[in-house]
């Protein structure tokens, strides 16, 4: 089966739809951005976030169906509509989510908080968790958040809370768009901007309390790689972590009501042995789900 892969490398939904189909050994058909290209015949795979295939959701979908035409489909779905978004933009994408789900023969999406927002009943394959060889030597005091910066990660928020009693490491690069907003935390914490897998396994180490801070998430490949490095987590307490933590007991400490200054100061870092949940599990989750709706 083809895998329609739109959207840059760096892009992190992109960069997934890339690491599936190696890990499938499927064929790619790779496109920067979307366009009307006809497709070879028979089924074809679909990761999906609608900003990457259209100037609207609507747009996004409508442009998809028509280029799918007939044929059947499978949809990875990320990027999932939530209503923190704002009333206008949230009634646009999941009216658009909702009916490209419902036009797939699969429809997968990365969590049971996720597939609760749709109408069907979506299959659930998680996020792989990478194996880093991380060497822990934290350095005292240090605070890191990991991946990309922009609004809404919980940046701010450990700011205010912490207000100067540790440091803050910002493990990545300021999302295209946000840099005057990544200009203002600048002075309130260490902003490593892009680095390599080796040089960020290496900042993972330094830092002493990992923390996922996000304000609404229904699915984190920054939480999957701390996991991933062995470490225990701070996360927000959401109906997101509370299923990783029911998943992976032990390993993520929910944070309730934003009190991350009271949390850190009770956490004890660990190292622990990572979940053996990578790229070949979820290979094998893929397989048997095309394999069940009729899709090779």
């Amino acid at each position: 089966m083809n895998h329609l892969i739109v959207g840059p490398s760096t892009h992190g939904v992109t960069a997934y739809a890339l690491a599936l189909a190696e890990a499938v050994n499927a064929p790619v058909l790779r496109e920067e951005t979307f366009s009307d290209n006809p497709l070879p015949s028979g089924p074809v795979h679909v990761t999906f976030t609608d900003h990457l295939l259209g100037p609207s959701p609507a747009d996004a979908v409508d442009a998809l169906l028509a280029r799918l035409g007939d044929r059947p489909f499978s949809i990875s779905l990320h990027d999932i509509p939530q209503p923190e978004e704002g009333e206008d933009r949230f009634s646009r994408r999941a009216a658009a989510y909702r009916r490209v789900a419902d036009a797939a023969t699969l429809a997968v999406v990365n969590s049971r908080h996720e597939a609760s927002f749709f109408d069907g009943d979506p299959t659930v394959i998680r996020l792989p968790i990478p194996r880093i060889e991380s060497t822990f030597d934290p350095v005292p005091g240090t605070v890191g958040v990991l991946g990309y910066l922009y609004p809404g990660k919980g940046h701010e928020d450990l700011i205010s809370s912490l207000g100067g009693s540790h440091t803050l490491r910002f493990l990545g690069s300021v999302s295209p768009g946000h840099e005057d907003w990544a200009k203002r935390l600048a002075p309130y914490a260490e902003i490593t901007g892009w680095i390599d897998d080796a040089q960020l396994a290496v900042e993972m180490g330094r830092t002493e309390v990992p923390v996922c801070a996000h304000r609404h998430f229904s699915a984190s490949g920054s939480l999957m790689t701390w996991l991933g490095a062995g470490r225990t987590v701070l996360a927000t307490d959401s109906a997101y972590t509370r299923e990783i933590d029911e998943w992976l007991p032990g390993r993520v400490t929910l944070v309730a009501d934003g009190d991350w200054a009271a949390a850190t100061e009770a956490f004890e870092p660990q190292v622990v042995e990572p979940p053996v949940y990578g790229w070949v599990e979820v290979a094998e989750e893929w397989r048997k789900a095309w394999a069940a709706c009729g899709l090779t």
